[in-house]
């Protein structure tokens, strides 16, 4: 990467605003958010505005991906928007040899489209980073691949956070007082689901024995303490275990705080070379 790694940001909701606002303080080293793309143009209007205003140049809005993927210098395109995005964006974006940090894994669960955005990528030399998002133990995962036997997650949230999900449309008008199941099943079934929500799955799948194989519960819960991810994993190298009590995003509960730190962490490592631990 070089000295300066000029990125373009696909949607400037609460997840792409904070990530913005890290970049413009210093926290994602040497990257520079140089251009925006939001279909919303006030909060892409807003968002811009707050980022000049800050000392710094005001990145470029756009209203169009292809005219931000052409921005001269651009080095990296950052998605946080949505799957739909992911689905319509990745694959312009990787061969224009523009590198994308994926913050909607659940896309990539889809094996026809991993294929082609892997062969746009492999074909223009472009990389493709997934951050580990509201969990750890990705690196467990990833380590222990070829030896995984079964991987599980319970995803436990309160009900608000699955409000809007298609997989909660049965329960949107149900009063819910205690810990409920609303979907147990595959990753690659709970990601068409709850395309919001379970982001978790998909990277904890593709890291480890895959979509197909890994298994998740989704429980809703008014008590839950936050958004709460349980993962166990047997493997021929042992038996791990791991759980997360993330506090939502202040501005958006189906985001945890911790998504949106590994994204300025992940961004981080790809912009600064050095040390990198347990990548």
């Amino acid at each position: 990467m070089p000295d300066q790694v000029n990125v373009g940001l696909i949607g400037t909701g609460s997840l792409g605003s904070e990530l913005a606002r890290a970049v413009a303080r210093g926290d994602a080293g040497s990257a520079v958010i140089v251009g925006l793309f939001d279909e919303y143009a006030p909060g892409r209007s807003a968002l811009a505005q707050e980022l000049g205003s800050n000392g710094g140049s005001a990145p470029t809005e756009f209203d169009d991906v292809a005219d931000l993927i052409a921005l001269p210098g651009l080095d990296l395109v950052v998605e946080c928007a949505s799957q739909v995005a992911v689905f319509a964006h990745a694959e312009n974006v990787l061969a224009a040899g523009k590198s994308m940090l994926v913050m909607s894994s659940g896309a990539l669960v889809d094996a026809d489209f991993m294929r082609k955005v892997s062969a746009a990528a492999a074909k223009s030399g472009a990389s493709i980073y997934v951050p580990s998002g509201a969990v750890g133990g990705i690196d467990t995962l990833r380590a222990a691949k070829p030896l995984l036997e079964s991987v599980t997650i319970v995803s436990t949230k309160k009900p608000i956070a699955l409000s809007g999900a298609p997989g909660f449309a049965d329960w949107e008008d149900v009063e819910i007082t205690e810990p409920t199941v609303i979907f147990e099943g595959s990753a690659t079934e709970a990601v068409e689901l709850f395309p919001a929500n379970v982001n978790v799955a998909a990277t904890v799948s593709l890291a480890g024995i895959g979509p197909d194989a890994t298994k998740i519960k989704v429980v809703a819960d008014p008590d839950s303490p936050g958004n709460v991810h349980e993962i166990n994993a047997v493997s021929r190298a042992g038996k791990f275990s791991f759980r997360f009590e993330n506090k939502p995003h202040e501005t958006n509960p189906k985001t945890s705080f911790l998504a949106v730190l590994s994204a300025i962490e992940t961004l981080r490592s790809i912009c600064d070379p050095g040390l990198r631990i347990g990548t």
